[in-house]
């Protein structure tokens, strides 16, 4: 469950704070990248300064012991050969009058007053269906900067979009509906690292493998 909350951490740590301008960069990039170590999850920079972050993972919709809707979402290495080797984290489903609530089921995590928020956006709407389907439901009110992608086949992608501003000293300012933050990046011709304002990494991203 840890290496799932990690990997969620790091896509709202992107989030803004305050308010920001959203700008054309003067650095363009027009790349994929991967996190380091962690294949599923996925940089997308494009040419008209967007930024969209994509981890893929599969899900299941099942019952708990008391009888409620649970989705246990799995956001880890799904490359695995073994499903038990898979590392999922299970939520509680609770419908409320205009979105669904996220709730962790276990006690590792002291997060029951603050749920996530799903409001449906799209597609079916089957979270409380019990069989996979096909919808897109936005994380939080007022919110259309993280999406959570539900699939048939049992996948699921968590979506973040941003934009980006990159200067030629070094500079990186990424934003999205909650305002903006301010890093320092590194590029070199397959890396990117991206560094708080106190010069410590923390994100390692490399470029997609070229195809033979």
């Amino acid at each position: 469950m840890g290496r799932n909350i990690v990997l969620l951490a790091v896509i709202l740590m992107l989030s803004g704070c305050g308010t920001g301008k959203f700008r054309k960069s003067e650095v363009i990039f027009s790349d994929t990248y991967y996190l380091e170590d962690a294949d599923n999850m996925e940089f997308v920079f494009s040419d008209d300064s967007t930024l969209t972050v994509r981890q893929k993972g599969i899900y299941e919709l099942a019952e708990s012991e008391e009888g409620e809707a649970v989705v246990r979402i799995c956001l880890d290495d799904i490359s695995r050969e073994l499903p038990e080797d898979y590392n999922f984290t299970e939520y509680l489903i609770r419908e409320a009058d205009t979105h669904i609530t996220l709730t962790f089921t276990t006690e590792e995590f002291n997060l029951d007053a603050n749920p996530m928020l799903l409001f449906f956006s799209g597609g079916e709407d089957g979270l409380l269906s019990g069989e996979y389907f096909d919808g897109t439901y936005q994380i939080g009110e007022e919110n259309a900067s993280y999406l959570y992608m539900f699939e048939k086949d049992g996948s699921i992608t968590m979506r973040v979009n941003e934009r980006y501003y990159a200067d030629r000293q070094g500079n990186m300012t990424l934003s999205d509906h909650a305002g903006s933050t301010r890093y320092l990046y590194e590029a070199a011709a397959d890396t990117l690292i991206i560094k708080n304002m106190k010069e410590e990494a923390i994100l390692n991203l490399k470029k997609e493998p070229e195809s033979d």
